[in-house]
């Protein structure tokens, strides 16, 4: 089966380099094999964008995506922001590959660099405006509405991937994680568990350490999640 998936995502690394020489240099192309979440990335197109290779690991967001199951509703997500660990913005896609029985076996994801385009929006938008302008407060009914919107994190390795995912929630914390109790501790695990962070080999020792408990008893708080 492992073989059978690994043909069928190679059928797409010709496409992942056709989008790659459409859209330029700024643009990279990645596919996944979700088989291996430590070392998902099996092509890249232009890797030197993010900094990664293939070998590397997979993203937050890929490992939300794992856990929420959020493709057997949708085919694709579309435009959604990340950030790369050397600073840039992205603006990033992703497309669900699936087999011939609509499981899920990789993800071919472009992220297009566009960190000098939103300094020049600025420096139009600057130029458009004439200078800033005075604050208006919204009338109510136009207040601006919050959306959610999908993120994610590029970086190499798994180590980076789990330091990265655990902060974005305990940095949350106002208080040092030893003062934490028990049901704030399984809060925060179940939030973890929810991003996908369980799914790696290193995310239990990981955990355990930024909680300052023992890895037995972040497996008793998954265990109470189930």
């Amino acid at each position: 089966m492992v073989n059978e998936n690994r043909q069928f995502l190679e059928k797409f690394f010709p496409v992942a380099s056709f989008i790659a020489a459409i859209i330029g240099p700024k643009c990279e192309v990645v596919v996944h094999d979700i088989s291996d979440p430590e070392h998902s990335i099996i092509f890249i197109e232009n890797g030197y964008i993010s900094g990664r290779k293939v070998g590397d690991a997979s993203t937050d967001l890929v490992l939300k995506i794992l856990k929420s199951e959020a493709y057997h509703e949708e085919q694709f997500i579309a435009n959604y922001k990340a950030s790369g660990k050397f600073g840039q913005s992205f603006r990033s896609s992703t497309f669900f590959i699936k087999n011939d029985r609509n499981e899920l076996v990789g993800l071919l994801c472009l992220n297009i660099d566009v960190t000098h385009m939103e300094v020049a929006a600025e420096w139009v938008q600057h130029i458009l405006q004439g200078g800033p302008n005075p604050y208006v407060i919204p009338p109510v009914d136009e207040a601006p509405k919050e959306e959610k919107q999908a993120t994610e994190y590029l970086q190499g390795n798994a180590d980076d991937l789990l330091q990265h995912m655990i902060s974005s929630v305990t940095s949350k914390i106002t208080i040092s994680t030893d003062r934490l109790s028990s049901q704030e501790k399984i809060e925060i695990v179940r939030e973890l568990n929810e991003l996908g962070v369980f799914l790696l080999k290193g995310g239990v020792s990981q955990v355990a350490t930024a909680l300052s408990i023992s890895e037995p008893t972040v497996y008793r708080y998954l265990q109470k999640l189930k």
